[in-house]
């Protein structure tokens, strides 16, 4: 377990996202920008442990969500108690949104900028994790989740740096 959380460590932190997606990601709230993600990405330290994956942006009930990018809906429908749309893009990622009351289905190709639903009011046992009502941004491979801001070009690489003396000098 511990080897595989190393090797995906390696894989993102070396790896430039952006290029590797066949295009960037825009926020998927018209007009938004980086700078007003109110929640952001906390990687889990297992595959199954608490962590929060994806971004944050405080979102009215009504508000219009956006597709960040071309691809396909393979998924609309509800996860846990709330309403949720995911696009297939590029070699495998996902982008997921949620709460998002969509008319879309499965298999629907989609534009970047196309309006695929509205942030909508999930089930009475839901519980929020936002102070406000927001819309949830989160991505993933087959390997695993990261942030979305990774997509957009706006998170400067990370880089591995020894350990003790060795990472002040």
């Amino acid at each position: 377990m511990k080897l595989t959380f190393f090797l995906l460590l390696a894989f993102f932190s070396s790896v430039n996202l952006a290029s590797v997606a066949s295009e960037p990601l825009v926020m998927p709230i018209s007009g938004a920008s980086h700078l007003e993600v109110i929640n952001q990405y906390e990687a889990p330290l297992t595959e199954y442990g608490a962590g929060h994956r994806g971004v944050d942006l405080e979102a009215p009930i009504g508000t219009e969500v956006i597709a960040p990018v071309s691809g396909e809906i393979s998924f609309s429908g509800q996860v846990g108690y709330r309403e949720s749309i995911t696009i297939l893009f590029g070699n495998s990622f996902r982008t997921s949104l949620e709460p998002v009351c969509s008319e879309f289905i499965e298999g629907t190709p989609v534009l970047a900028g196309d309006v695929i639903g509205t942030v909508c009011e999930p089930d009475i046992s839901y519980q929020w994790h936002c102070e406000f009502t927001c819309l949830h941004f989160g991505t993933r491979t087959e390997s695993g989740y990261f942030s979305p801001l990774a997509l957009l070009g706006v998170l400067a690489p990370s880089r591995l740096v020894p350990l003790g003396d060795q990472a002040l000098g």
